[in-house]
């Protein structure tokens, strides 16, 4: 049994009577602290309990309500690490959103379109719940990095239309999405210079089930972002980052993105990140992450 608090935060008497020698620091009580709550499973699908990882601003307001960065995660559509990216997006939890890192099925259990699935299942959970999880469901933002900015893109391509979806329930509006260094067009992976061999038998294959990408092109196209791009799609504000020295996900893969976006008369922004590789230090630098909180709060419903 929880033992019962005698004293509110604010009932508390302060104690000021100090021994001599003593040193004071200024608490700050608008200072934001991030802590990571419990996962919660969402569904199950082809007997995998799929979660999400919450990380909360901690503040001295209980019952505020903060707007979400919904983030799926890289892992080249195989099995995530939840953990991966938490410390790289801290300053955006402690700039007073929640961070949901989404789990989705990995490739060699449900090939495409099942990670667009999921995460639309793992909003669509959120948003029955929103009542119970100290989340604005107004204010949501969606990103990814890697395969899960290829999940973040098609999201953003089809989020209205119910095109790769599996229900009919409406989802929520999202103010902005976010695609970090993700994959747009796997028909032209192998075009570009690469630490990898993206034809054959690469995770680009694997997402849809076959040894070459040059020997299926068609169904390389059917699964890329850029094919999902037209007049008729989604409009809310796009930003694109990726690295120039790339080793993993081609930089020219966020070029085609772009100027598919900017052909369709899209809401896009585009960032190079100067030498930066596939993440990492260089990447995730406090450039990069005051680009990502200005469009946030650019976005924001305030």
């Amino acid at each position: 049994m929880e033992p019962k608090m005698k004293y509110t935060y604010e009932e508390m008497p302060k104690v000021v009577n100090y021994p001599e020698g003593t040193k004071v620091i200024k608490g700050d009580k608008d200072n934001i602290r991030a802590f990571i709550g419990e996962d919660i499973i969402y569904t199950k699908r082809d007997g995998i309990d799929l979660k999400l990882r919450l990380v909360y601003p901690e503040t001295l307001d209980k019952n505020k309500k903060y707007p979400l960065f919904f983030h799926v995660q890289g892992s080249a559509w195989k099995k995530q690490n939840l953990n991966s990216h938490i410390l790289d997006f801290k300053d955006i939890i402690t700039h007073g959103y929640v961070l949901a890192v989404v789990e989705y099925r990995p490739s060699d259990v449900a090939l495409f379109p099942a990670q667009i699935l999921d995460a639309k299942c793992a909003m669509r959970y959120i948003q029955n719940h929103s009542d119970e999880l100290p989340i604005d469901i107004n204010n949501v933002f969606i990103s990814g990095e890697s395969s899960g900015g290829h999940t973040s893109a098609m999201c953003w391509a089809t989020w209205k239309n119910f095109r790769l979806d599996d229900t009919e329930e409406v989802l929520c509006k999202v103010r902005g999405f976010i695609d970090l260094y993700g994959v747009s067009n796997l028909s032209t992976m192998h075009k570009y210079p690469s630490a990898f061999d993206h034809d054959k038998s690469s995770p680009a294959t694997m997402i849809i089930g076959v040894d070459s990408l040059l020997d299926n092109l068609d169904l390389a196209l059917k699964a890329s972002p850029v094919s999902y791009i037209d007049d008729e799609s989604n409009n809310d504000p796009l930003l694109i980052m990726h690295g120039n020295k790339d080793r993993v996900v081609p930089f020219e893969q966020s070029i085609e993105l772009y100027e598919t976006c900017v052909k369709y008369n899209k809401n896009v922004e585009f960032y190079s990140v100067d030498d930066g590789d596939h993440g990492g230090n260089v990447f995730y630098c406090q450039d990069t992450l005051n680009v990502l909180i200005d469009f946030l709060e650019k976005y924001i419903d305030k």
